[in-house]
């Protein structure tokens, strides 16, 4: 299962990198939670979720940010098509220097029929950067 799910992470990344952001939402069920420093955010659909996205890479190009790798630290064990996957993403930059780490926990779900898992929810444990939590209009308070 390993392989299987260093594939599917190998994709996202791919998407990411490569400005495909409408390619990588559709990995994705909505309403998507996302739980980061102890705030929940709820994406409603792939447009706000792409939103979310294109911060996420602004700030990554600022930081020169041209390849994220990840790595798969466990996976859970499948149940009826659910499983959880932990992975750690790390961030490098155009000089190929580790600039960061993001530590994330998937909730995902595999239909039988289907190439690639959907993810049903992200819990980001560690975000490599937090400056992007902060511009989301939802994690700002008054």
């Amino acid at each position: 299962m390993t392989q299987s799910v260093n594939r599917f992470l190998t994709t996202l990344s791919h998407a990411f990198c490569n400005d495909r952001l409408d390619l990588l939402v559709d990995y994705f069920t909505y309403p998507l939670p996302l739980y980061t420093r102890g705030e929940l955010l709820v994406f409603g659909s792939s447009g706000v979720l792409i939103e979310a996205l294109e911060l996420y890479r602004g700030v990554a190009r600022k930081s020169r940010i041209t390849q994220i790798t990840p790595r798969v630290v466990a996976t859970g064990i499948p149940n009826k098509g659910y499983s959880q996957i932990w992975t750690e993403w790390d961030h490098f930059d155009d000089m190929g220097a580790l600039k960061c780490t993001s530590q994330v926990r998937y909730a995902i779900f595999q239909d039988r029929m289907a190439m690639y898992p959907k993810i049903e929810m992200i819990d980001y444990t560690s975000i490599g950067f937090p400056e992007v939590c902060a511009s989301l209009p939802l994690m700002q308070s008054a």
